[in-house]
């Protein structure tokens, strides 16, 4: 199905307003201002292609509880 807006973009919005969240809060977040279903598999692969251009960090403190930093836009 296609996305009217990217995930990349949903995530890094919900991240600029909270500078440091869990994944989990972060998730619960993107799949209620979506309209379409997002898969936790989805979510973590665009956490990862995220932090792989630098936008993000994402620390593991616990197993499987990761907190997400959002580091700034790059220009």
């Amino acid at each position: 199905m296609w996305r009217s807006v990217p995930l990349y973009n949903i995530i890094l919005d919900k991240i600029r307003n909270n500078n440091n969240i869990r994944d989990d809060d972060l998730f619960k977040e993107v799949k209620n201002s979506t309209n379409y279903e997002v898969s936790y598999d989805d979510f973590l692969k665009a956490l990862m292609a995220l932090e792989i251009r630098g936008y993000i960090s994402v620390s593991l403190i616990k197993e499987n509880v990761r907190m997400i930093t959002y580091l700034g836009d790059k220009e």
